[in-house]
């Protein structure tokens, strides 16, 4: 009996771990479908004309690194405002944010809980909805085809997440600091400076990453706000640029130089991730185990 039994113990121990194969390939699929557009991307980048049409799927050579240079002169304009527009508006989100997170989770004031559900209830309202009457506003205060108009929205929005996440956060931090720095006579602005921003530092590279790229990415409201080129964001630009190509614009008929737009749009925010990356994922482990 006890040899029967010892005998099925390995038996499910062996099954237990037996590598699941279906499953591994669907995970491999699903990974190539996801790079697929993106070698495709840089391969198109290095080609002229000639090469595309005859040999689209694999690398041709001489690579065409002029391309490059064409690229550059069509969107710099654009990269250096989306980079103002998002570095701008980032800062002034991380500043409220941290305050504001601070401020609900180590501060203890009368209504504090209905005033914080109060805020993190607009997470739950589609953009959309609001998208008519804030323009409607914008375009009242004369903030339409300008730059404010465009960094004032993340202004409004961004905290909302911001305090969400920064307060899970900071209420992770032990309090007998908090205690420790009030016994030496620090008050809010020294335990923000001295405490939580320097034990925040996660949360705050989880907040720069997701607000950097929803405004690296932002297009609708864009789109419809700037009119003037010269104060457009970088994914508009090109959509636009893309939209020359099909009605034929001299510098864009081919598409080596806009894929390769492309990808030079797209190395701000591959850099972003090398830095911040490692401090992304673990301030979203420390505001989960805390939400």
């Amino acid at each position: 009996m006890s040899n029967n039994r010892l005998f099925r113990r390995a038996t499910t121990s062996r099954s237990w771990h037996r590598p699941q194969i279906g499953l591994h390939a669907v995970i491999v699929i699903v990974l190539l479908l996801s790079l697929a557009p993106i070698y495709l991307m840089v391969i198109v980048s290095f080609k002229n004309p000639i090469q595309f049409g005859h040999q689209r799927w694999t690398p041709t050579f001489p690579l065409r690194l002029g391309n490059y240079g064409v690229a550059w002169e069509a969107i710099a304009s654009y990269v250096w405002n989306t980079l103002f527009v998002a570095t701008t508006g980032l800062l002034a989100v991380i500043a409220m944010s941290v305050i504001g997170g601070h401020v609900f989770a180590r501060m203890d004031f009368p209504l504090r809980e209905p005033l914080y559900y109060s805020i993190i209830i607009f997470l739950m309202v589609p953009w959309v909805l609001s998208f008519i009457p804030s323009y409607m506003l914008y375009h009242r205060f004369g903030l339409t085809n300008t730059r404010w108009g465009l960094i004032v929205p993340n202004l409004a929005n961004g905290p909302v997440f911001g305090i969400f996440l920064m307060r899970a956060v900071i209420a992770g931090i032990p309090e007998e600091l908090y205690e420790a720095a009030r016994c030496d006579g620090a008050g809010v602005l020294k335990e923000i400076f001295s405490i939580t921003l320097p034990l925040s530092l996660p949360g705050i590279a989880t907040l720069s990453v997701v607000n950097f790229i929803g405004t690296w990415n932002w297009f609708l409201w864009p789109l419809v706000v700037v009119t003037d080129r010269s104060k457009q964001l970088i994914a508009v630009g090109l959509y636009r640029l893309a939209q020359s190509v099909g009605a034929g614009a001299s510098a864009w008929t081919v598409y080596g130089p806009l894929f390769a737009g492309y990808v030079l749009a797209s190395l701000p925010l591959v850099i972003l991730f090398i830095f911040l990356g490692r401090f992304y994922v673990e301030g979203l482990v420390k505001s989960g185990i805390k939400a």
